[in-house]
């Protein structure tokens, strides 16, 4: 239960986040290993610019390009991640009642664990998701772009072209991405929860404190997630060879190297300010939605 729990916060919240994922993708690939003094031209500078590029390219309906397969990436990968990270909290794992100072260190730990899991499982869908949310009938400044019709050819086309592995493309990257990020957010997620419980009127509301929780969690999980999420999305994006292979990246380290050559610090933070706007939303809606869940499942479930 505490994996269905998880896997569906994250399908509602995605409705409501998805489009400020396709700007984040489509901004991280935009100029990809081009300096910036030599980017002419930006179709997606900034939020605004962003959103008028994507309506009058690919209409209302390009705000939210890939969103069976985000669905089904949100649910996979919440449902294991929030669903481990749950039964280790039930289990007393997240907490060391003999050495407090411990708890934080044990609060990350789990939820690194959390995010290796949840990247085994979730990968195939994150690169189905960032191929879909790169294709646009406009102009665009994207190396490569994967023509897919609809998430099972797309599964279908990588599949005959790359087998299993092609499914997998990027998967130390999404690794990386997942650990960081679910040790950040999970473990400050709790942090603040158990703060905030200290006054009443956080005692007297689950989704008040859900939402002040999430929102410091949503932060904080931005600001070190970003350099490893736009290398997540270079290289499950980037054109392959005949047989497979990346034609840009060969690796992580590859993709790292590269980025910081051609494009500089700035390079790791394209397209932050959409992916702050997706993931603090995203994080509060779908911690809310946790909490709410389970709130409910407690009241209910066990009568």
């Amino acid at each position: 239960m505490e994996f269905l729990l998880g896997g569906a916060s994250s399908m509602c919240a995605v409705l409501f986040t998805n489009p400020f994922d396709v700007l984040k993708t489509r901004q991280q690939l935009e100029g990809e290993l081009i300096a910036k003094q030599n980017l002419k031209e930006r179709a997606y500078k900034g939020i605004r610019q962003s959103v008028i590029t994507v309506v009058r390219t690919d209409g209302l309906r390009g705000l939210q390009k890939g969103l069976p397969a985000a669905l089904l990436y949100q649910f996979s990968m919440n449902g294991v991640r929030l669903g481990t990270y749950q039964t280790a909290e039930n289990l007393g794992w997240t907490k060391s009642t003999n050495h407090p100072s411990l708890t934080p260190l044990l609060s990350v730990f789990w939820g690194g664990c959390a995010g290796l899991a949840s990247a085994t499982v979730s990968c195939p869908f994150y690169v189905v998701k960032t191929q879909l949310q790169a294709v646009t009938s406009g102009s665009y400044t994207a190396r490569f772009q994967h023509h897919h019709n609809g998430t099972l050819a797309a599964f279908v086309n990588i599949y005959q072209q790359s087998g299993v592995r092609g499914l997998f493309r990027g998967y130390t990257a999404t690794l990386a991405r997942l650990v960081v990020g679910s040790s950040v957010q999970m473990s400050s997620f709790s942090a603040c929860k158990e703060f905030f419980l200290r006054y009443q009127i956080f005692q007297e509301s689950i989704v008040l404190t859900a939402l002040a929780s999430s929102t410091v969690a949503g932060f904080l999980t931005s600001v070190l997630m970003s350099p490893c999420d736009v290398v997540t999305t270079r290289m499950t994006n980037q054109a392959v060879s005949a047989n497979g292979k990346g034609l840009l990246y060969t690796n992580i380290f590859d993709c790292f190297l590269k980025i910081y050559r051609s494009e500089g610090i700035h390079g790791y933070y394209k397209g932050f300010v959409p992916m702050y706007l997706r993931v603090a939303p995203h994080t509060m809606l779908n911690l809310t939605f946790w909490e709410f869940f389970k709130g409910l499942h407690e009241r209910y479930g066990t009568r």
